[in-house]
Formats: C-alpha cells, structure tokens, sequence
C-alpha cells in the first residue's frame, strides 16, 4: 500500500478512534494538588491588599493601606494565590515531577530495550496519552512482514496505541498482558495502550510437501513415500463475498495464531507446519499396522492407495473437529518398497501369474483332449467297420472267381485309405495338435497309397512269339 493510500485510511480510521475512559487518579491528584496550593496560600498569610497598594500607591503609609478598597477581590485573590511566597513551595513538587518523569524514562528505555531516551520519551507520552498523533501513518501487517515491522517500531514490538492496517486475505490477534484479546478482521484498526499484535494469519490455501518419508510395515518392511497436503482455515458458516474473500471462523484463527510449532532442529515454526506433521504421524501408525500384502491389496472396486488416503484423513480430522483446520486435497504417493522386495514381490507375482496361465490352459486344453480321445475311438471304430466292409466286398466280388490274395489286400488298404481321408477332413478345424496328427494322418496316407501300388496284380506275360524253326 502506498504512503498516500495508508494516509487516507488513517484519515477515515480517526473519527472512529476510542477516547480513553476519563481517568480518575487523575482527578484525585488535580484535587489534591488546589488543596495543597490553598493550604500553602493560607498558611504564608499574604494580604493581596498591602502587595497591590506597594506597588500602585507607593507613598501611603502601611497603616492607611488597609482602609484601601480600590483594588477588586479577584485582583487581590490572584496576588495571594501567585505570590513567590506561595509559589516556592510548588518548587519541590516540579523537582520530584522532573525526577519521577526522568527516573519513567530510564526504566523505559531499559525495559524495553529502546534505542535513545528520546523514544523512550515519546513511547511514555503516547502510554499516558492512550491516542496515537494525528500525524501517525498506519502500519501494515502481513505474515511476511510482522517481524520487520515489530522490529522498526517499538510501539509494535510492545503494544499501542497505534494504527495498523490489516489488507485482506489474513487475520490478526492480539493480546494484552499476555492474554487473548481480539481477533483482527481485514481493514484499519486502533490498538489501545499495550495491546499487542501477537499474529498474523494467512487465510489463503497452504500446501505443504514431505519428500522420502521413511515408514516400517508390520514384519519390519521399509517404505518410502511423498506427501502433499492442501489446507485452509476453518470458514466456518459465513459464505465468500467481494469484501470479504476468505471468510473464517474466529476461533479457527484464534487457535492457528497459538499453534505454532517446534522442529527438529530446535525453530519454532508457524500454524501451518502442523498439519502436514500429523499426517506423517497417522501414515506412519497405519502403516506399522499392516503387513506389505495388506497395504497392496484392498477389497474391489477399492484402491488400496485411495482406502489408505481416505483412513489417513479420517485418523487425523475424524478425532481433531475443532483444532480450526479444514483440509482441502491430501496426496500420497505409492508406497517404494526397497529395490530386493520389489524383485522379489514382482517374482512371487510372476510365478502367481504363470500357475494361473497353465492352469487356464491346462482347462482350455481338456476339451480338446476329450475330443481327441474321442475321435481315436471313433477311429478305430470306423477302421474296423472299413476293413469288415472291404472284405465282405471282396468276398461278394471273388463270388465264383479266383481272385488273388493281393486283389483283397488292396481292396482293404483302399478302405483304410477312405477312413484316414475322413479323419483327415474332421481334424483340419480343430487347432492345436490336431495339426501335428492331421500330418502323421496324411503320411500314413501315402505309405497306404505305396503299398497298395506294390500290391496289385502284376500284368499278364505277353504271349509266346511263333518261330517257325521250332516243332511247335
């Protein structure tokens, strides 16, 4: 904000400013300072009469000057009261009002450690006047900038009366003797004499990340994982509006301004670091719970990662509902197991997944074999019924002849032939090794086909020649 626009509402703040309360020891102390004075005026006895007519009527005599009623009674009251006679006695009360003022100062600057008596100086004034100047610029507060401004101005390091400015998107707190007093809104504001700006908050959304963080499973596994948390303070019921973009509740701030935190390396932290701490602390407890299996494997439809992030967000705000934060997206990596389980799981499950793959095979290859077997039967019944049929046909065919031993022989290697074709045709759509005995068929086919050629009856001899020399 700039310095004119810090100015001007500075200038709308300061009719709006609180008076202090009138302050009755000071009432006490005016009143007993008058009767001290009318005390020391009656007890020096100055008659106001005999100092006025010595200076206006220097030559009457003293013992004249008291039948004198030229001068009026409030001229006479006035001598009396200023007179150097009376006045001397006020001597020592400036004298210990100087030292008493002078003894505050030192013990200001002592006490709160201020740079020169001259602001120890001005920081009195401004705690016995309880306003700030009218010349005062307001100060603007944010989370970033708090420790600046504390730094650079005493009347916020220990506590008004000033004029601050609280832009929006934060809130603040303040207290008075160490104790709770108010919560800031976003606008201008009027610190009263000690009020203390304890803290600012940031409304905004804060994100905050835990990279490699270490955990141990029930048998003692170690697994890694990154976090990321999403949070906000608690808005309460008050919907966003224009002038109000962030709305909160007040005890949400309240608590968030007295919940810092202490780290590891002895720093203490803000709000905003508590969170993300609480839930490496439930992600640690859930996996020490569990066994590696337990965590990979989650009932369906479920992901085991989204069951273990959703028991992870109920461990931490299910049991905290007033601790004024409310979550807005929580992320959780997949846990890494170290690289020798990771080979090791990932083979256990290969060998899982090869059983599973046999054994499906082994259950699609069943029909097939059943089939097999039954076509081998249907086969051989089919070779029997061949043969009786080739040789019922030769012996229809010999009826009457003489047929040769070689003619039956063909006729039933014919008739196997005839069924290894059929075999043949009922085999080609079946698949797998049918294919290989639809091979071995057709190669018996043409060992049957070889034999039945060397089986025919060989031709008949060609008739003798005549040669005339012969007796025949």
């Amino acid at each position: 904000m700039s310095p004119a626009a810090r100015s001007r509402a500075a200038a709308r703040l300061r009719p709006a400013v609180r008076r202090p309360v009138s302050n009755w020891p000071w009432f006490v102390l005016v009143g007993l300072l008058i009767g001290y004075w009318f005390f020391v005026r009656s007890w020096e006895r100055v008659d106001g009469v005999v100092v006025l007519a010595s200076i206006f009527l220097p030559d009457l005599p003293l013992s004249q000057v008291q039948g004198v009623y030229l001068f009026s009674p409030w001229a006479v009251w006035l001598v009396e009261m200023f007179h150097p006679r009376v006045l001397r006695h006020f001597i020592p009360i400036i004298v210990g009002w100087w030292l008493a003022v002078q003894a505050a100062i030192s013990l200001m600057q002592v006490l709160y450690n201020c740079p020169d008596r001259k602001t120890a100086a001005e920081f009195l004034h401004r705690q016995r006047r309880n306003r700030p100047s009218v010349t005062d610029e307001p100060y603007e507060v944010t989370p970033q900038n708090l420790a600046n401004v504390r730094e650079s101005s005493i009347l916020m390091r220990v506590g008004g009366p000033v004029l601050v400015i609280i832009p929006n998107g934060v809130a603040a707190v303040t207290e008075r003797n160490a104790r709770f007093l108010h919560v800031l809104t976003p606008g201008a504001h009027y610190l009263g004499r000690f009020e203390y700006l304890f803290g600012v908050v940031d409304l905004h959304p804060q994100t905050r990340t835990a990279t490699d963080v270490l955990m141990l499973t029930k048998e003692g596994i170690p697994l890694r994982a990154d976090i990321g948390l999403t949070f906000r303070i608690d808005p309460g019921d008050d919907p966003v509006t224009h002038q109000r973009p962030f709305p909160f509740r007040p005890e949400a701030v309240r608590r968030a301004a007295y919940g810092g935190t202490v780290g590891a390396n002895g720093r203490a932290g803000s709000w905003a670091d508590g969170p993300l701490g609480k839930v490496r602390g439930a992600l640690a407890a859930l996996v020490s719970e569990q066994t590696l299996d337990e965590l990979l494997a989650a009932p369906p439809p479920h992901d085991a990662h989204h069951v273990l992030t959703n028991a992870v967000m109920r461990r931490v705000w299910d049991g905290l509902p007033n601790d004024g934060i409310k979550p807005m997206r929580m992320q959780i990596s997949r846990l890494a197991p170290p690289e020798e389980v990771s080979r090791q799981y990932t083979e256990y499950w290969l060998a899982g997944q090869l059983r599973a793959d046999r054994l499906a095979r082994a259950n699609g290859q069943a029909p097939l074999m059943q089939e097999k077997l039954t076509a081998q039967a249907n086969a051989e019944i089919a070779m029997i019924q061949a043969v009786a049929d080739g040789v019922r046909r030769a012996q229809e065919d010999g009826v009457g002849t003489n047929l040769s031993g070689n003619v039956l022989a063909a006729r039933l290697l014919e008739a196997l032939r005839r069924m290894f074709s059929m075999s043949a045709r009922d085999l080609e759509g079946v698949g797998g090794d049918a294919a290989l005995l639809l091979l071995e068929t057709h190669a018996l086919d043409e060992r049957l086909a070889n034999l039945g050629r060397e089986l025919q009856d060989p031709p008949p001899p060609p008739p003798p020649k005549f040669n005339p020399s012969t007796n025949d």
